[in-house]
C-alpha cells in the first residue's frame, strides 16, 4: 500500500482536461487558470491535454517531445489508414464504441498537429534529460522566456525522476504540477522525500491500470496532481473522483490503499 503522504487531504475543485480514459489528467482549477502559460513534457500522439488547456485558458504553450514531428505523425497517419482499412471489415473492431471517431482523430492526426502547433502554441522536438540533444527545466525557462507563474504537465516515461530536484527548485514560479509517475515501487522513497518538499497541495492521484500493482499492493504507474493554494469542496477526499477513468477502459480500475487509512 502507499504511504499515507500520497492520499489528497481534502476534496478540491478538478476539472478534466484531456480525452477520455488514457491521456486525460485532473487538474485543480484555478491552478489552470491562474497560469500563464503552460509547459508540456511529453506528446507522443496525443495533445488533447493541451488543446483543452487552451480552450479554457488562452496562453502560450510549450511542448518537449522528441520522438514525434510533423514528419512522422504523417507517418503514423499513413499506417493508420492501412491498419483501419482492414479492421472495418471485422465486426469485433468496428462494433466497438468510438471506432470510427477514433480511426478518423489517428488518420487525420497530422492535420490536427499542423492546426495546432503554430503562433503561440510551440512543439519542440527536444529530450528532457542530459547530453547533446537533451534539455532541463532550466533550460526551457530561460531560453523562452516563458510566461509566469506557468502549470507544468510531465509524462516522459520514467525521465521524470530526472527533474524532480528542478521542479523544486522554480516550485515558485509554478501554479501546480500534473505528472505521470513510472516504476513507483522502486522510486518510492525519492517521491516521497518529493511530495515533503513541495510547497503544494496533493490534491489527485489515480493509478494507470494497464500497469500491475506490486506484492506490496503499490501500483506501478500513477498520475499525481498538485496546486499551490487549491480551492476545497470539502474535507472528506474522494478516491477514486467522479471525473476519473480507466487508463485501459478494457481493464477494471486498481483501488488505491493507503497505509494508516
Amino acid at each position: 500500500m502507499l504511504p499515507k503522504i500520497f492520499k489528497p487531504k481534502h476534496e478540491y475543485n478538478l476539472v478534466r482536461f484531456g480525452k477520455d480514459n488514457d491521456g486525460g489528467y485532473l487538474v485543480e482549477k484555478q491552478s489552470i487558470f491562474k497560469s500563464k502559460s503552460l509547459i508540456s513534457l511529453g506528446l507522443g500522439h496525443d495533445w488533447s491535454f493541451e488543446k483543452d488547456y487552451y480552450k479554457s485558458n488562452k496562453k502560450p504553450i510549450y511542448c518537449y517531445d522528441h520522438s514525434v514531428s510533423y514528419s512522422s505523425i504523417r507517418k503514423y497517419s499513413l499506417r493508420s489508414l492501412g491498419s483501419y482499412f482492414f479492421r472495418i471489415f471485422k465486426p469485433k473492431y468496428f462494433l466497438k464504441k468510438k471506432f470510427f471517431s477514433n480511426m478518423l482523430d489517428d488518420i487525420f492526426l497530422f492535420i490536427d498537429y499542423k492546426n495546432f502547433f503554430k503562433d503561440s502554441t510551440k512543439h519542440f522536438k527536444k529530450r528532457i534529460g542530459p547530453g547533446k540533444d537533451g534539455v532541463n527545466l532550466n533550460h526551457i525557462l530561460n531560453k523562452n522566456n516563458i510566461e509566469l507563474p506557468t502549470f507544468i504537465k510531465i509524462d516522459i516515461e520514467g525521465s521524470e525522476y530526472r527533474i524532480l530536484d528542478e521542479l523544486l527548485k522554480f516550485q515558485n514560479n509554478l501554479t501546480g504540477i500534473a505528472i505521470e509517475f513510472h516504476d513507483v515501487d522502486i522510486h518510492i522513497n525519492r517521491i516521497v522525500k518529493f511530495i515533503e518538499n513541495l510547497k503544494m497541495d496533493l490534491v489527485h492521484i489515480h493509478p494507470q491500470n494497464p500497469a500491475p500493482v506490486n506484492d506490496d499492493n503499490i501500483p506501478l504507474q500513477l498520475e499525481i496532481t498538485f496546486a499551490k493554494n487549491p480551492e476545497k469542496i470539502s474535507n472528506n477526499p474522494k478516491i477514486p473522483n467522479d471525473l476519473d477513468q480507466p487508463a485501459n477502459p478494457n481493464f477494471n480500475e486498481i483501488e488505491i490503499k493507503f497505509a494508516n487509512d
